[in-house]
Order: C-alpha cells, then structure tokens, then sequence
C-alpha cells in the first residue's frame, strides 16, 4: 500500500515534532488530494487502453460479474486500488 504526499507530511512532521493538526483539517487536506489524484487518474491518456485491455482479458463469468460491480472511473479505480486501506 503505497502512502499519499499528505500522509506522509502528516506522520513526519508528527514523528519529528510535538506538530498536532486538527482531524477535520487533515481529512480535508486527504481529500482534497484524494480528488486531485483521480482527476489525473482521469485524464490519462491510457484510460481507455488500460480498461479494453482488461475487458479483453475477463472470461464471459467474470464480464458477467463486473457488469454487476458497481461503475468506477478509471482515477477512482486507481485511487483505490493504490492508496485505500
């Protein structure tokens, strides 16, 4: 599981320091950046590729299943993917 820029600025400026920071200032900060990730994810060139190429590769069960998956966009997929824990 990889960590977000904010993440680590928060736990090393915790670590190094007495630094506290309000819960709902670091939440919005997390999504804020949340949201900056997928909006790349979002606009990258690849999307369509990288998502085709997956389809391409899925059995007729596993296309069954993933019509009944809820609908990410490729950003979102990645975000969670990536950085949810």
């Amino acid at each position: 599981m990889k960590q977000t820029a904010v993440e680590w600025l928060y736990e090393t400026l915790w670590k190094q320091t007495d630094f506290s920071l309000p819960n709902n200032i670091l939440k919005q900060a997390k999504e804020m950046e949340k949201k900056q990730i997928i909006k790349s994810g979002n606009s990258c060139a690849f999307k369509q590729h990288l998502h085709s190429d997956r389809i391409n590769k899925m059995s007729i069960d596993e296309l069954e299943q993933y019509d009944l998956e809820p609908s990410y966009t490729f950003g979102e997929e990645y975000y969670n993917e990536t950085f949810n824990k």
